[in-house]
């Protein structure tokens, strides 16, 4: 059972998923909806990043009208889902600071990599990848990264804590 804490964390996460989903990046639903997951993925672990990296996508989506089909913004969440764990693992797993390159690198790796992967396969289009790649690419860094100094600044100002 979650406490009040933790249950209040992911709520305001979970609505700052859906406000920056408003903000646009680039082509279809890749937005600003992902800073936040990755916030609650480094500071609550693997099961919050994969919550709120699911739900801030389909939130981007169903704002934008699921424009590249519900189906394969279903898979997309899920691809969001395993991004956010896998960041909150690492994240979990290493105390150091270079928790936060292993997992910057390992999300982009899902996020990126295997997603392109999934939508090419799903739309059975090799041109999707290099229509998506680029602002997919730009958008994680800047999403991970801002995530990353906000954490770090939040585990200095409270004492260097990670986990709520």
């Amino acid at each position: 059972m979650m406490n009040i804490r933790t249950m209040t964390a992911y709520a305001l996460l979970i609505a700052l998923c859906a406000i920056g989903g408003q903000i646009h990046f680039g082509v279809y639903s890749i937005g600003f909806d992902s800073s936040p997951a990755f916030v609650g993925a480094l500071m609550l672990g693997p099961v919050a990043g994969a919550v709120l990296g699911a739900l801030g996508h389909l939130a981007t989506a169903a704002s934008t009208g699921f424009p590249l089909s519900v189906p394969i913004h279903v898979a997309v969440a899920i691809i969001m889902a395993g991004t956010g764990a896998s960041i909150g693992y690492i994240a979990k797993r290493m105390t150091s600071s270079v928790s936060y390159v292993v997992g910057g690198i390992l999300g982009y790796i899902v996020n990126v990599g295997v997603g392109l992967a999934v939508i090419a396969w799903m739309m059975q289009s090799v041109e999707v990848v290099a229509i998506l790649c680029v602002p997919l690419s730009l958008s994680y860094g800047l999403n991970y990264v801002g995530a990353a100094l906000v954490v770090s600044q939040l585990n200095r100002v409270f004492g260097g804590k990670r986990n709520a």
